[in-house]
């Protein structure tokens, strides 16, 4: 399934479509992440992968709810928010069931990521962006996940650069696809779709232009 990643801010958009985009756009990252640190020689067994990525994703959300803090009401940043960790879920349902095996993993980031949320607000954003001690924590349970030959050296590589990298991808993902011109409900939208008038049947803007008919090709028999 294709999701789009942006789309134009002048668009009118219901938060279950940008909680989507925003919960592809983070599983994205994340796997670019891990080949990064594969890349740098880290040793992730194939049992501790999704562990890893269960972190990077519940860090992810808890970035983008600071993000749309000044962006959206409460209520709608919250809907956003829950929107987004059961879309990712299912993301990790899905890839988690078709590499490891069947089980509940849905629930498994769900339990996770409700404890991740609780711990996470006890870190603050400086300045707009995680500071040192948001970006420790979550470097420390991605150490869980590792093995015990890299875990002593992966906090300072998510600190000073994953951590970083990855926000900075996500907030250039926020900023594309939740400052559209108005976010609605999808009642709201289902509801404008109805009323919607058909292209061929809305009034011309021209008033300057008058139709004169010289094609055969309009006459129907």
């Amino acid at each position: 399934m294709r999701i789009k990643s942006t789309w134009h801010k002048t668009q009118v958009k219901t938060i279950d479509e940008i909680a989507g985009a925003l919960a592809f756009n983070s599983w994205r990252i994340t796997k670019n992440h891990l080949t990064d640190l594969i890349n740098k020689a880290y040793v992730i067994e194939k049992a501790q992968v999704f562990d890893v990525i269960r972190e990077y994703m519940c860090y992810l959300i808890q970035c983008v709810d600071r993000l749309a803090f000044d962006i959206l009401d409460s209520k709608k940043r919250q809907e956003l928010i829950v929107a987004m960790a059961k879309q990712s879920a299912d993301y990790y349902q899905e890839n988690k069931q078709e590499r490891i095996g069947e089980g509940d993993h849905w629930q498994e980031f769900i339990n996770t990521y409700n404890l991740r949320s609780k711990d996470y607000s006890d870190y603050e954003f400086s300045e707009g962006e995680p500071n040192y001690l948001f970006m420790r924590y979550f470097g420390e349970k991605v150490q869980k996940a590792m093995t015990e030959v890299d875990e002593k050296w992966i906090i300072q590589q998510i600190v000073e650069i994953q951590a970083p990298k990855a926000f900075e991808a996500i907030k250039k993902s926020v900023n594309m696809l939740v400052a559209v011109d108005k976010i609605v409900s999808k009642e709201e939208q289902i509801e404008r779709k109805k009323n919607k008038v058909p292209r061929s049947k809305r009034k011309s803007t021209r008033q300057d232009l008058t139709y004169k008919n010289e094609s055969s090709g309009d006459h129907l028999l």
